[in-house]
């Protein structure tokens, strides 16, 4: 029998020492502790992810590989006959890849009015600023109206990418190669009205991407 090349054989043995070391008790990526609220104008969106880094993934992103996270956010408005109605959504990217020559991860956030890069050498950051979304805009409040109900909801994506042969088609294997989360929702949320708040808004120096007039009933605040 003609012996395997000794190529093929390193591939065998490097996957079968990474099937040992898999950890499958390995929890289940969630999104959590979801809040919204408002910002002049815009109605924006805090979340986390949970349990989406162990240890193999961060071998591999110290590795080279680099790793996207892509976060679906919606904001509904809760109705009772039709099912909810999608008054707004936002896509946000984030990415990290690591520079193995110069030690450095290299993040990125994309997404609509969203634009952020970050350079860090140190491992908590990098993973904090991958596991968070913070002030994501979500919606305009003039798009909401005070007298009914909504809430958010988001879900999250992991996507492995710049893996070569064969390591993309072993990692396949592997409890990394991506997962996507189902949806997670927010508390119902309602609007407060401050009739201060639409005198403020107008007497700014620079104009909002809104008139004044149209929050003019001085819509605020959620109410979780």
């Amino acid at each position: 029998m003609k012996p395997l090349p000794k190529t093929l054989r390193r591939l065998i043995l490097l996957f079968g020492i990474w099937c040992f070391l898999w950890t499958p008790a390995w929890a289940a990526p969630t999104i959590s502790k979801i809040r919204v609220h408002t910002e002049n104008e815009l109605i924006t969106l805090d979340a986390e992810l949970i349990d989406a880094f162990n240890e193999k993934i961060l071998e591999a992103i110290e590795s080279g590989v680099t790793m996207t996270f892509t976060y679906e956010i919606e904001l509904r408005k809760q109705t009772s006959i039709f099912g909810d109605d999608v008054v707004s959504q936002n896509k946000v990217i984030q990415t990290v890849q690591y520079d193995t020559l110069k030690k450095v991860y290299q993040f990125t956030s994309q997404g609509k009015n969203v634009n952020r890069k970050v350079s860090t050498r140190s491992q908590e950051r990098f993973k904090q600023l991958m596991l968070t979304l913070k002030n994501i805009p979500i919606a305009h409040v003039y798009k909401l109206d005070p007298e009914e109900k909504y809430y958010a909801r988001v879900k999250a994506e992991m996507e492995a990418e710049g893996l070569w042969f064969p390591f993309n088609y072993l990692l396949f294997f592997l409890p990394f190669n991506e997962f996507e989360t189902s949806w997670t929702q927010s508390t119902p949320l309602t609007l407060h009205r401050d009739a201060a708040f639409g005198v403020a808004a107008s007497q700014k120096k620079s104009e909002p991407a809104i008139p004044a007039k149209r929050v003019a009933n001085g819509i605020r605040s959620f109410n979780q």
